[in-house]
C-alpha cells in the first residue's frame, strides 16, 4: 500500500500539468477527434496501468477519451496516481492527441471562502462540488460562535446551530460509513439508544462544547470524503450501497450524493435563519 499525497503535491509534479485534481481524484480529458485515435491511446493506457499494476478510470468517446486516476487503498492520490498520470500524458504526446486546457487547479473560492461548483464538470465532479460548497456553507454559518450562539432558538423551534453540527456529523458517518459500506455504527452514535430518543444529535448537542461539535463534524466530513473516493474508485456513481432499505430497495452513491446535497441545502436554510437571530448576520 501507498501513501496518500496532497493534492498541492501532484499538481507540483513534473509532466502532469495536462491533469486537474478534484475531490474524487485526477482528471485529464484528451482530444482524439475520432474513435480510431481513441482506441489506439486506450490502448497504450491499458499497457502502461497493466505494467503499473495501477488501473485508472477510462472514458471512450467519439472525439475523446477521459482518465480518472485514484488509489482506493489510501482513499485519494498517491505516487503512482502522479507516476501513471504523467505516463500517460507523455504516450498522448507521442501520438500527437492534445489535453483540454486544465481548469483552475484548485477550486475557485467565494468571498465565504465556500469552493464554487465547477460549472463544467461530468456528473461526479458536479455532485461533490455542490456538496462540498454546502459543508462550506454549513461551516461559515457556525463560525466564530460560542456555546450561546451554537444553543440560540428562533420562535418556537428549538433547532439550534449546534444541533445542526451534531446532526450532520451523524448524517455524514450514517449514509456514506453505515448505508454506502454497510458497517456498523461508530461512537458516539453505537451506544444511543435510538428508540428513546430518535433525535438524540439534537438534544445532547447542548451538552458538548463548541470545539468539540465542530471536531465531530469535520472528522464526519473526513470520513465520508475518504469513503466516496473508495466507493467511486470500486463502482462509480452506479455503484450500489452495501445496505439495503427496510422495503429491499438498494441506493446507488449517485442516489446518497444527491441525497446529502439536499440534506446540507435544506438545513442550511434552517441556518440562515439561526445565524442572523444570533448576530445579525446574512447571505445566501
Amino acid at each position: 500500500m501507498g501513501e496518500r499525497i496532497t493534492a498541492e503535491r501532484f499538481r507540483a509534479g513534473d509532466g502532469v500539468a495536462d491533469w486537474r485534481v478534484g475531490p474524487d481524484g485526477a482528471h485529464a480529458r484528451f482530444r482524439t477527434g475520432s474513435f480510431a485515435v481513441g482506441v489506439e491511446l486506450v490502448d497504450a493506457i491499458g499497457e502502461l496501468a497493466d505494467a503499473a499494476g495501477h488501473h485508472p478510470d477510462v472514458d471512450l468517446r467519439y472525439a475523446a477519451v477521459a482518465v480518472r486516476l485514484v488509489s482506493h487503498d489510501v482513499a485519494g492520490l498517491s505516487e503512482r496516481d502522479l507516476d501513471l498520470a504523467r505516463l500517460i500524458s507523455a504516450a498522448a504526446r507521442e501520438l500527437d492527441i492534445p489535453a483540454d486546457p486544465v481548469a483552475d487547479a484548485a477550486p475557485a473560492l467565494d468571498e465565504q471562502g465556500r469552493p464554487e461548483p465547477a460549472p463544467d464538470g461530468d456528473e461526479v465532479q458536479t455532485l461533490l462540488g455542490f456538496l462540498e460548497f454546502h459543508r462550506a456553507t454549513l461551516e461559515w454559518k457556525t463560525r466564530g460562535l460560542d456555546g450561546a450562539g451554537l444553543a440560540a432558538t428562533v420562535g418556537a423551534s428549538t433547532m439550534t446551530l449546534g444541533g445542526l453540527l451534531k446532526h450532520l456529523a451523524y448524517v455524514e458517518d450514517d449514509w456514506f460509513s453505515r448505508v454506502v459500506h454497510g458497517r456498523d455504527r461508530a461512537e458516539p452514535w453505537a451506544s444511543v439508544d435510538w428508540a428513546a430518543d430518535r433525535d438524540w444529535e439534537w438534544h445532547s448537542a447542548a451538552d458538548d462544547a463548541p470545539d468539540d461539535l465542530r471536531a465531530l463534524w469535520l472528522s464526519a466530513v473526513e470520513r465520508s470524503r475518504a469513503d466516496v473516493a473508495v466507493a467511486l474508485a470500486a463502482g462509480g456513481p452506479d455503484a450500489p450501497a452495501r445496505r439495503a432499505w427496510p422495503d429491499g430497495r438498494t441506493p446507488t452513491l449517485r442516489w446518497v450524493l444527491t441525497h446529502m446535497i439536499e440534506e446540507y441545502a435544506r438545513h442550511n436554510g434552517h441556518a440562515d435563519l439561526l445565524r442572523e437571530a444570533v448576530d445579525g448576520a446574512v447571505g445566501e
